[in-house]
């Protein structure tokens, strides 16, 4: 593509308006693309704060629950 806009911008004589032009294709390509990876993110890090969370509540209920199974 870049290739193609530096060729088109020689024949009509502007090349800095095709390079702004193509500048901002893949600004715009980027800017999509991160948006795709941050909603591929979203679920496993809701699932790794989902583990981390059971891991803290075992980690305080546990021992309450040995506890309460000591006395009995």
């Amino acid at each position: 593509l870049l290739i193609q806009m530096i060729s088109v911008g020689e024949e009509t004589g502007d090349v800095a308006q095709m390079l702004e032009e193509t500048a901002d294709h893949y600004e715009r390509e980027v800017d999509y693309e991160l948006g795709n990876m941050s909603a591929l993110i979203e679920p496993f890090l809701l699932l790794f704060l989902g583990v981390l969370l059971l891991i803290l509540t075992l980690g305080v209920f546990l021992p309450m629950w040995d506890l309460s199974q000591a006395f009995r």
